[in-house]
């Protein structure tokens, strides 16, 4: 094998030399030309999120969905920090100070998510090295309307409160990882493989049982009675008795999940439907009346004397007036503490309590909604001196306003605690059934014709008892009263009050069960029968006026 001789490999060395200085002086000193056409050469992988599922009412109007929005951002190796000023405007402070300054990289998010209007007003500006891409963000074009049940997601549309979380699983879509780089005419544009931001196969539609004409109205009358009476918060449900199935719900306060400014404001975030524990007061005497007369306690024919007071371990239980002589239905027409509460004292504590939890008090009932709030039902070995008569009462124990309207749906319904259900219905994105909603019996608490009888007593109670600023006429229409005192470390605050009225129509065959709490009314008006049976009756009002 030959070899070349020693000078042949000195010449072919002198040969490369200069291109090797030509290498070392590109890299430590480039040319400005080199510089300029490399910035020219931007790409960058940015993460954008893709179309999340939609939420609809059942009858198909939409709650939740994603519509089209623009993000801005600049490529700080050519952005001139002198152009922050056109931005300040459009800008938060945190980003306009940093918008001023020297930027690392290549990226730099300015904005997310801007609204139609002013991405136009940016974009007209047209200036250099500030760039936009597309993507999707989340609107409810209701606004405040059901706000609670759907709850609202961060910036990238992952779900954070109410059906948004509780339905993440099928309304998100992970956001996506794509790659933009510059044309020849200076645009950004996404050379990423695949489509980009059409709508993701991962996605679905969820639709409620919630209908936005009862919800709109619920939720009018709710905020004007919640505003008139100066009250802390308050609480509505409308349910089908029947089948568990919500048709409304609302409670005030209440937010906007189109701006999240308003999420910092944490009362306004609680769902007191669901999430609010209080004590019952004198809606729950129909409860206790079902699980007395379906025990042989009491009967219909048996009369009690109701003087205005009666003591009971070391307690006086008060009535606001004295009744006299009254029969059973009488304890309910006029809402009888003293007759309610010697009923109360004869229970067995733990036959009255294995029953309540039949009633689904002291348990999640399972709506499906984040936040749900068990109540507070003590064992019964706790039950000493005059708890099972405060019980009786409504007293010594907490609820929710989803609890007490379930309960009273039991007492009219034949007897049947049934599972509430919000969700009709679940679709994957070929529009095949994922999951659909149906009427759950929990429990049977009564008889047939237990619950007959209690029905026309609360429909007794509206057209001659505390219930009658909620009658009507047509249709006929049942409910109870309730006025209870708050109770604060084991006191009962003076004038201190959660009014609250459950009604329901018609009484043939109840289809609408409606629960309004008013929770701290201030301004004189306290009493149920006079803060919250008026806001059931208008709503009933409103109702009729759309199935007619």
């Amino acid at each position: 094998m030959r070899r070349f001789p020693g000078f042949h490999w000195i010449i072919i060395l002198l040969c490369f030399f200069p291109l090797f200085i030509r290498l070392y002086l590109l890299h430590f000193n480039p040319d400005p030309r080199v510089i300029s056409q490399a910035k020219s050469q931007y790409w960058a992988r940015i993460t954008v999120s893709t179309t999340r599922g939609t939420v609809e009412d059942t009858n198909g109007i939409p709650l939740a969905l994603s519509s089209p929005a623009i993000s801005f951002f600049i490529d700080p190796a050519v952005w001139d920090p002198a152009n922050a000023k056109l931005l300040k405007p459009y800008v938060s402070n945190e980003r306009y100070a940093r918008l001023q300054t020297k930027l690392p990289g290549r990226y730099f998010s300015v904005a997310r998510k801007v609204d139609t209007k002013k991405a136009e007003e940016i974009i007209a500006l047209k200036i250099p090295g500030l760039f936009y891409i597309k993507e999707t963000n989340r609107v409810y074009p209701q606004g405040q309307t059901l706000s609670h049940v759907l709850g609202f997601c961060d910036i990238d549309e992952k779900g954070l409160a109410g059906l948004e979380l509780s339905w993440d699983h099928l309304l998100y879509s992970p956001p996506q990882s794509r790659i933009f780089a510059k044309d020849a005419s200076g645009n950004i544009v996404d050379i990423s493989p695949g489509d980009g931001l059409g709508a993701s196969s991962e996605t679905g539609v969820l639709r409620l049982t919630i209908d936005s004409r009862f919800q709109h109205i619920v939720e009018k009358r709710v905020a004007d009675a919640f505003g008139k009476h100066k009250a802390e918060w308050a609480a509505a449900i409308m349910v089908d008795p029947l089948s568990g199935e919500i048709q409304a719900m609302c409670s005030m306060p209440d937010f906007d999940p189109n701006r999240r400014e308003t999420f910092a404001q944490q009362e306004a975030l609680l769902n007191n439907a669901i999430g609010r524990v209080y004590e019952p007061g004198s809606t729950f005497k129909p409860v206790i009346a079902g699980i007395a007369l379906s025990n042989g306690i009491t009967n219909a024919r048996e009369r009690f004397d109701c003087k205005g007071k009666i003591r009971i371990a070391d307690v006086v239980i008060h009535d606001i007036t004295s009744h006299g002589k009254l029969d059973f239905p009488g304890l309910l027409i006029e809402s009888c503490n003293v007759g309610m509460a010697s009923i109360g004292n004869r229970m067995d504590p733990h036959l009255t309590y294995s029953s309540l939890k039949q009633w689904g008090f002291g348990s999640p009932l399972g709506v499906g909604l984040p936040g749900e709030e068990v109540g507070l039902l003590n064992p019964p070995d706790q039950w000493r001196g005059s708890v099972p008569a405060n019980i009786a009462i409504g007293q010594g124990l907490g609820v929710t306003p989803l609890q007490m309207t379930m309960a009273l749906s039991a007492v009219i319904n034949g007897g049947h605690v049934m599972k509430p259900y919000i969700v009709r219905e679940a679709l994957s994105s070929d529009g095949k059934i994922v999951y659909k909603g149906n009427p759950e019996k929990l429990f049977t608490v009564l008889s047939d014709k237990t619950s007959e009888y209690l029905k026309g007593v609360l429909e007794q109670v509206v057209t001659k008892g505390t219930g009658r600023t909620a009658f009507l006429g047509n249709p006929r229409v049942g409910g109870k009263t309730g006025t209870a005192q708050v109770a604060q470390g084991g006191v009962y605050l003076k004038k201190t009050y959660v009014s609250s009225f459950v009604g329901f129509w018609p009484v043939e065959r109840p289809r609408h069960l409606l629960f309004v709490a008013i929770g701290h009314p201030r301004g004189g008006e306290y009493l149920g029968g006079r803060v919250a049976a008026p806001v059931f009756r208008k709503i009933l009002e409103d109702v009729l006026k759309i199935n007619s």
